[in-house]
């Protein structure tokens, strides 16, 4: 169930800035960035988890950066993924 409300919101999010912007502001951030931090979580949910953080992160205009920066962390942790998928997103 938490991974297809990983994909619900990430879908949500990337519809369009404004409800990206309401995803945001909904507080959808933290749970998300729970979700990548899990280390037990399987490859399908840090796949979609990253997929969803890619959402909530792009667009023009950009997200407002008090918003995202919580996500810096994991990022910076994801970029340096072995995952071809989590690199792509």
């Amino acid at each position: 169930v938490r991974e297809q409300a990983v994909w619900a919101l990430g879908n949500i999010a990337g519809d369009s800035p404004v409800c990206r912007n309401l995803v945001l502001e909904a507080g959808a951030m933290q749970p998300l960035l729970q979700q990548l931090s899990n280390d037990n979580s399987r490859l399908s949910m840090l796949r979609n988890a990253t997929w969803a953080l890619s959402n909530f992160c792009r667009g023009k205009p950009q997200p407002d950066f008090y918003l995202v920066r919580p996500s810096l962390l994991i990022l910076a942790r994801l970029i340096i993924s072995q995952d071809d998928d989590v690199l792509t997103d």
